[in-house]
Parts: C-alpha cells; sequence; structure tokens
C-alpha cells in the first residue's frame, strides 16, 4: 500500500529550506499527489508549480527532464522535472509501446541553488520513488488507447424497443 505520511516525509527529507524550498509529485495530466514545502506555501502556489512543472515537462521532455527559471513569477525561481518512469522490468516498452511517467517529479528553489544540486536530488528521488510506485504498475497508468480493430468495426448499433 502506499502510505501518503511516508511519503510526504521523504519529499521532506531532501529539501533544504529555505532556498531548496518545494517537492511536489503529481501525474503527467496534473493531478497533485504529495507536496512538502518548507516554509509551508499556500495550495494555490502549490498548484501553479504542478502546472507550470506540466508544461516544461511536455515541451522537453525528450531530454529525459525539464527546467525552467520562471520570470513570470519571480518568486517561483527554478523548476526542474523529472520523469517517475516504470522500472525497465515492468514496462511495456519490450513490447514496443512508447513508455509514458507514471507520475512527475517537480523541484522548486530560488536562483541561488545550483541546477546541478537539484538535477542530482531529483534524479535520486525519481528513481527512488519508480521502485517504489513500480509495483503498483498497471493501477498507476492509463488505460491503452482502444486497439484499431474497434476503431473499424462499422456495423450499425441496433435499438431494440418494447
Amino acid at each position: 500500500m502506499l502510505a501518503l505520511a511516508t511519503l510526504h516525509g521523504l519529499l521532506l527529507r531532501i529539501l533544504s529550506p529555505p532556498h531548496f524550498h518545494t517537492v511536489v509529485l503529481h501525474t503527467p495530466a496534473g493531478e497533485l499527489i504529495s507536496a512538502a514545502s518548507d516554509p509551508p506555501r499556500p495550495k494555490d502556489e502549490i498548484h501553479i508549480v504542478v502546472g507550470l512543472s506540466g508544461e516544461v515537462w511536455k515541451e522537453t521532455k525528450e531530454g529525459g527532464f525539464g527546467m525552467v527559471d520562471s520570470e513570470r513569477h519571480a518568486k517561483l525561481g527554478r523548476i526542474i522535472v523529472f520523469p517517475v518512469m516504470e522500472t525497465l522490468e515492468d514496462s511495456v516498452e519490450s513490447q514496443g509501446e512508447i513508455r509514458s511517467p507514471i507520475m512527475l517529479l517537480a523541484l522548486n528553489a530560488t536562483d541561488t541553488v545550483e541546477w546541478e544540486e537539484l538535477h542530482n536530488k531529483g534524479t535520486a528521488l525519481a528513481a527512488h520513488l519508480a521502485k517504489q510506485l513500480s509495483k503498483f504498475g498497471p493501477l498507476l497508468s492509463s488505460p491503452p488507447a482502444p486497439t484499431s480493430s474497434l476503431k473499424s468495426n462499422k456495423s450499425p448499433l441496433s435499438v431494440t424497443r418494447s
């Protein structure tokens, strides 16, 4: 079972307040799973990090991670996003399908924190979470797209009224 209190504690442990202050775990669709910040931040600010990190991921996923210096939201600072992937032995890549992340991990810090520090911590935490979350594999992935045989079925629907 996934213990959210344990997950929250794990996220809190990698923070280095006040400069590396927030870490967020969310789905690729933008659903918040867990967040930790020190000092505590309003939920609206956490949701801004979720939204921005989702956009960063969509634009930069080919590189394996994404990062942005947030100029529009000066108080947000640096955001770096990592995919939490199924472990290789559990993935469907061997079946020829493109892998999508199970979750996205976003780290948020001021511009005084080096990108390398954020990258190292994010990579380690994403790998650890991947091992733990891969146990839930099919439960966490989005359902597969309908097969082409379903799409090509052109038989009319019949409605029976009594």
